[in-house]
């Protein structure tokens, strides 16, 4: 099964190939398809599906004051925001006009000559929509690169300098070859995310933690808590860990990972799912204090909803689930991919198209949805600061095919 953040989870019922390294001109999912699903082109919403009850979706976006439409790299064709830190620069992948394969940048949105874009290099690889970099508030960056022809492997970048993280093959898992790291916490702390078996794509949840003895990242192996997969999406600086379990039936179980006092391991949590909707949850972030958002689906990935886990005691071992607002008042799989401390969620949902627009909701008032002021057709907000701006990308319009974008919303 394929990996990446929630949206391209949902992607993946289209199964992409594991590596696309060193290839010209890699097709890439947004060019070719309503992007986010891969379910969009094969089934259409139900006529008169019920909306959940006491929603309120505001009839107007969030007019927001300050709009960066940072479009893409000069030259480029294509581009995609991932993380910002909470010193206003974000990070994204795309194009170059002399080198189609995807590059790793910076974007500083700030200061006498902002945005400013930087180009880190190639990253010779698209692990395809959504699988997006994130940048720590020290600078370091993490994702993924090409080693090899058929090999993508976990990497930070230091600026320009770049370093292999490894996989699980590392430490004895010899088939578990490819790896991603997927977010790095605030204070550059602990990345997670997770390594695959290149044979049979499934995953393994992982987190690497810095070495100060050996100088360098150690990878470690998280648990599955009796399921065969999993995968780690998202840290805190308290150290939590969060992500799924997934068995080889299709079923996915919202996961947390608390650390362990004074060792280097990680206790397992099965987060509460919902009744109505037991076959897929998934977390897609987590802030400091140790709130969660994702999505919750149906067992085909076609319908669902935004959800929010909050914890219920001070040792964070217990969670509620509210199940968040649909703008258009439809279950149609909506996607929660971001939440700051302030409680500010953003992420994508999905019209009676199946069409994804940029959306916020709020751990202050769960009954509200608005939408964002991104252009174009369609739309999709990935992270938000502690500044209250939400990265993501939009396509259509004046945008040919995808666009960064940054908003500070309100």
């Amino acid at each position: 099964m394929k990996r990446f953040s929630i949206l391209v989870l949902v992607l993946c019922a289209c199964f992409v190939p594991v590596a696309w390294a060193q290839q010209e001109n890699v097709p890439r999912f947004g060019r070719h398809r309503i992007p986010g699903h891969g379910r969009f082109n094969a089934i259409q919403a139900t006529n008169g599906m019920m909306g959940r009850q006491g929603f309120r979706a505001e009839s107007f976006a969030a007019h927001n004051t300050e709009v960066w439409d940072l479009g893409t790299f000069p030259g480029g064709t294509w581009a995609e925001a991932g993380g910002i830190n909470d010193f206003g620069v974000a990070v994204a992948q795309g194009d170059t006009d002399t080198d189609p394969q995807t590059h790793l940048f910076t974007i500083q949105l700030s200061g006498p000559h902002a945005p400013q874009w930087s180009d880190l290099g190639p990253m010779n690889a698209n692990e395809g929509w959504f699988a997006w970099p994130s940048i720590a508030d020290t600078g370091l960056i993490v994702g993924y690169a090409a080693t090899s022809e058929t090999a993508v492997h976990a990497f930070l970048w230091s600026g320009k300098h770049a370093v292999d993280l490894g996989t699980l093959a590392d430490i004895g898992y010899t088939s578990y070859n490819n790896s991603e790291a997927a977010i790095v916490n605030k204070s550059n702390t602990l990345i997670a995310g997770y390594s695959w078996d290149g044979d049979t794509g499934f995953d393994l949840p992982v987190v690497w933690q810095f070495d100060s003895r050996a100088r360098g990242w150690k990878i470690h192996k998280l648990d599955t808590a009796g399921f065969p997969h999993g995968f780690a999406l998202a840290a805190n600086d308290s150290g939590q860990v969060a992500g799924t379990f997934y068995d080889d039936a299709g079923t996915y179980v919202a996961a947390l990972w608390n650390p362990i006092p004074g060792r280097e391991e990680w206790k397992a949590i099965k987060l509460p799912g919902s009744l109505d909707w037991p076959d897929v949850a998934i977390v897609g972030d987590i802030n400091e204090k140790g709130e969660m958002v994702g999505g919750v689906l149906s067992s085909d990935w076609v319908y669902g909803y935004s959800s929010l886990w909050q914890p219920l005691d001070p040792m964070r071992q217990t969670y509620k689930l509210t199940l968040l607002p649909n703008y258009f008042n439809l279950p149609n799989g909506d996607t929660a991919e971001g939440i700051n401390d302030i409680g500010d969620i953003v992420g994508g949902t999905w019209d009676g198209d199946l069409t994804p627009h940029a959306a916020r909701w709020s751990t202050k008032d769960t009954s509200l949805v608005r939408l964002l002021d991104f252009p174009g057709d369609y739309s999709v907000a990935y992270k938000v600061n502690e500044s209250r701006i939400a990265t993501g990308l939009y396509g259509g319009g004046a945008c040919a095919n995808e666009c960064a974008l940054a908003v500070r919303i309100h």
